[in-house]
């Protein structure tokens, strides 16, 4: 190398070193100051590898002063392994001030909403490495001095996970994620929010042909520890004290008591109109009822008294919970109010609709509920007219979907108040911003922070401050519901809970826009088929009390499954509903027919009346009273009809009956089975009588014939008397002394038997 080479080199080797001086000074500065924050960007991965769920943040609202707590949980779905977790805050500096942003940031997270990843102090801590399968927790803590918090609002708040990949690259994209949201409110809100909880207690319910529940094991687990109902309930009794609603359909009520009870059909123990509620904790569990013969084979039951007793005490923590706060409740079994009150439904509607009344009455007030009646159609989705007909089932207030409020905004609240068929009726929307629909968080979590960031807006006068939160039907708290601490919401001085109804009513928001089904829904009610499925059973449960006898119990028990066979749930099934409801009617419709009339086919009478056998038999394990009905294709023809009487269980009894056919010569009648009530019993017996107005004529000429029989024998007698006397006579005169007639010749001596044979002729 030249001189003149090696000195131009020196420069470039000096530039080189200084580099890596600076590199050095400015790690060192970042080692010493670890308040600095060096801003990332929080760039989303096509997808992430990583599950990440947020289960604890605290605070539920901010203050100046506090520490954010985020604690959560990440889990490694693949078969590879990470190493060198870490977790970042995940926060902007600006807020959300707009109901409709909020949602969309929460849906739909992005790096212009969720804002820039934090790089220092407690918003970044390690969380190490993590095998295939297997999951660790983590937990930041970040002053409020490092949020960088600017004005009032909600923010966007959440974590991301960075990590060492299986090939030992680290990407600066997040290979997990959560997030949720967290408002500011200073001491500047316009007015409190009034919030209020709607806790739904609702779960598919319908019996089965034997009148057990179909998905028996599936409401023993709901209600059992760990269950989505009984997480539910221990959610909303966590704070007595909070002025919750109570929405429940009386059906599920029913169902967990005839469990707990292990005893089912129209003789079950306990049911409405008996004495028993539900059996409470500690106490023996009753056997169900041998001698009912709608009673199911018991040894076919899987649960386990164990099980009933987990059953019986949800119960007893539930109707307890319910009678010390408001409730609501959606008609037994949620009957498809729309097929049910509809005109074309006609007489078969309103048997329905009278039967699913008395279900939901008498459900109610057997567990000592006073409800007010609301209608939740599926999805929330209705029309004005739709719940018009609804005010049949005594609903007073609808569940809607926004949906079906062309133009509703979050501003608008969820409690309005609408005229529907000429009338106002209260109206509860079912907000989508106030669901807990990540599942990257806890989803009790989710619901809390859903709340306080929506009644932060109304309270920063930027939204409603009537606020009814309805979560949807089939809410799940979560396995860490616990740790959500989810009353803590209503400890902000700008949130005040109050009950539902006292949002309601004249007070609440006028809606005057339509409510009207959305363009291109399927919203198909049940066939009118299966609506007069359902009402046979009702009719036919009716006869089946007048034969055993009135029972409140047994005739609630058919209006229940009527209004079970006309559940909304069958939308989706149309055809399996229809069937089933006919199942349903069927085995009602057995037990009718295992009572029956029979006569011989053909009773031939010898004149124009007779009296013939006519037999009652009782199959049934239950003595009934019945009697039996004649009638005739011929007016003149009639046979007494058979007082109602009492015939003993598994008897037959003949009785002997009388007719009168008059001019007729062959007449068809029927003989119907009646309870005392005069309602028939399934299908009559048909038979025909026979007689002939001509068997008097054979009466008379056979009596004329033994009559001139009779003539003829006296007169052989008469006459065989008068040829004796004669003879008698002329032998006392030949004995005498006359002389004969010499002209006459003497007989031979045969001719004196001659003579008396042609006598005799």
């Amino acid at each position: 190398m030249t001189r003149a080479e090696a000195c131009s080199s020196r420069p470039a080797h000096r530039g080189a070193v200084r580099g890596l001086l600076a590199t050095a000074l400015i790690a060192v500065l970042a080692a010493l100051l670890p308040t600095a924050t060096v801003v990332a960007p929080a760039r989303a991965a096509d997808a992430d590898r990583l599950a990440v769920t947020i289960d604890a943040l605290s605070p539920a609202t901010l203050s100046e002063g506090d520490t954010l707590t985020i604690s959560g949980r990440i889990t490694n779905p693949s078969s590879k392994a990470w190493s060198r977790l870490r977790v970042h805050l995940v926060m902007p500096s600006v807020p959300l001030d707009d109901a409709a942003d909020l949602d969309e940031a929460l849906g739909h997270p992005s790096a212009e909403v969720t804002g820039t990843r934090h790089t220092s102090g407690g918003a970044v801590v390690a969380a190490g490495d993590l095998a295939p399968g297997d999951t660790t927790t983590f937990q930041l803590q970040v002053p409020y001095a490092e949020l960088r918090v600017t004005s009032e609002g909600v923010y966007p708040v959440g974590v991301h996970v960075l990590a060492t990949g299986p090939d030992g690259t680290r990407s600066p994209d997040a290979v997990g994620r959560s997030y949720t949201s967290i408002p500011f409110v200073g001491d500047a809100a316009a007015a409190a929010a009034r919030v209020s909880m709607v806790w739904p207690f609702i779960a598919p319910v319908q019996r089965d042909e034997r009148n057990r529940y179909v998905d028996t094991a599936g409401l023993v687990q709901s209600v059992s520890p760990g269950g989505r109902l009984r997480r539910l309930l221990d959610l909303a009794r966590s704070d007595d004290s909070s002025p919750s609603t109570v929405l429940l359909d009386p059906a599920l009520l029913d169902a967990l008591r005839d469990i707990a009870a292990d005893s089912y059909g129209p003789n079950r123990q306990g049911g409405p109109g008996g004495t028993a509620l539900y059996v409470p904790e500690g106490e023996p569990t009753p056997s169900p009822d041998a001698d009912a013969p709608e009673q199911a084979d018991p040894e076919a039951q899987p649960e386990t008294s164990g099980a009933r007793q987990r059953v019986a005490t949800f119960l007893t923590d539930l109707v307890s919970y319910a009678q010390r706060h408001p409730v609501w409740a959606v008609p037994y079994g949620r009957p498809d109010s729309f097929a049910i009150t509809r005109r074309s439904a006609g007489e078969s509607g309103a048997t329905v609709v009278e039967a699913a009344t008395t279900a939901t009455q008498a459900t109610l007030a057997q567990f000592g509920i006073t409800a007010r009646t609301v209608s939740w159609p599926p999805n929330g989705i209705s029309n004005a007219s739709r719940l018009a007909g609804s005010r049949q089932l005594g609903t007073e207030l609808a569940i809607l979907s926004p949906e079906v409020l062309p133009g509703w905004t979050p501003d608008d609240g969820t409690a309005l108040r609408a005229e529907v068929g000429g009338a106002p009726m209260d109206v509860v929307v079912v907000d989508p911003g106030l669901q807990a629909v990540s599942s990257a968080t806890n989803p009790t979590l989710a619901l809390r922070q859903r709340i306080a960031s929506r009644a932060a807006l109304g309270a920063l006068g930027d939204s409603s401050r009537r606020i009814v939160v309805l979560p949807s039907a089939s809410f799940d708290p979560g396995s860490e519901w616990a740790r959500a601490q989810f009353h803590d919401v209503f400890d902000a001085a700008w949130i005040r809970p109050v009950a539902a109804d006292a949002l309601l009513g004249s007070g609440s928001r006028r809606w005057t826009g339509r409510i009207a089904l959305p363009p291109r829904t399927n919203q198909r009610p049940i066939t009118e088929e299966q609506v007069a499925a359902a009402a046979r059973i009702v009719d036919s449960g009716s006869v089946v009390s007048e034969l055993l006898g009135d029972d409140v119990g047994r005739d609630v028990f058919y209006a229940q499954s009527a209004s079970l066979a006309v559940s909304q749930d069958w939308r989706g099934a149309r055809t399996r509903g229809v069937q089933h409801a006919e199942a349903q009617a069927a085995s009602v419709e057995r037990v009718l027919d295992r009572v029956s009339v029979s006569a011989s086919s053909f009773v031939t009478l010898s004149g124009s009346s007779g009296r013939f056998p006519i037999t009652i038999t009782n199959s049934l394990s239950s003595p009934v009273t019945v009697g039996v009905r004649f009638t005739s294709d011929d007016a003149s023809a009639r046979i007494e009809d058979i007082a109602p009487q009492q015939i003993s269980a598994g008897q037959s009894v003949t009785i002997t009956v009388s007719a009168d056919v008059g001019q007729a010569t062959t007449t068809t009648f029927t003989a119907a089975l009646v309870t005392s009530g005069g309602s028939e019993l399934s299908e009559p017996a048909r038979f025909t009588v026979r007689s002939s107005v001509v068997g008097r004529v054979i009466w008379f000429f056979f009596g004329l014939a033994m009559l001139l029989v009779v003539i003829a024998v006296v007169r052989r007698v008469v006459k065989g008397r008068k040829v004796e006397t004669l003879h008698d006579e002329t032998e006392g005169e030949l004995e005498g002394d006359a002389e004969p007639d010499p002209t006459v010749e003497p007989a031979s001596s045969t001719e004196p038997a001659r003579s008396e044979q042609e006598t005799d002729a």
